[in-house]
Order: structure tokens, then sequence, then C-alpha cells
């Protein structure tokens, strides 16, 4: 009977097997130890290294380069007081950046 053969779709002609679709691949080195945290870390989400580092990538910035994730709003457990925590990858603000905010202020 011969190989199967079907047509997947968004292809332009008749595949046989496995067709594999070639998407980019990046390769950057590591030290042995980040290796084996980068590795842990992706055990322990359940994850394989490739769809950690992705998800870890996506989470860190939007693609219009702000910041992705919430504010939380979280009790200091030394003051009591509520402090706003920003999420990662937020510029800092700077006193003069207040200041000059608050110039404005009525």
């Amino acid at each position: 009977m011969g190989e199967r053969r079907w047509t997947e779709p968004g292809l332009t002609r008749a595949a046989y097997g496995i067709t594999v679709i070639p998407v980019p691949t990046l390769t950057f080195k590591v030290t042995p130890a980040e290796a084996a945290r980068i590795r842990r870390l992706a055990r322990r989400a359940g994850r394989s290294v490739s769809e950690f580092l992705r998800r870890r990538a996506a989470e860190d910035r939007t693609e219009s380069g702000a910041a992705a994730g919430r504010y939380q709003v979280k009790r200091s457990s030394k003051t009591g007081l509520p402090v706003m925590h920003a999420p990662r990858g937020t510029p800092r603000v700077t006193a003069e950046e207040v200041k000059a905010l608050l110039a404005d202020f009525p």
C-alpha cells in the first residue's frame, strides 16, 4: 500500500510523512550554573526549557515594550502601610521626576 499522503492546511503541495515548518532558532551561551538553574526552574514549572524561556520572555515585556503584569498593593510587614509594587521591567521613577510632577500639582 505505500506511504500515506496528505496535504496540511497552508501548504501548497502534498507532504510525505511528517512535515516540519521551519521556525527561527535562538542559541546563546550561559555558564554551567546558569544552565542548571534554567533547567531546574523549567522542571519545577513542568515545562521544557524552550517553553519555559519563551513564557518568561513573554511575561517580562509586551510587544510595545511596556512592562507586562499588574501593579499590586501589599501591606508592609514593618509599618503596616500599603506599598505599591510595580511589575517587573517597570522603569524606576527618580526624585527629580516626582518633583517635576508635583510642581504642576495644585
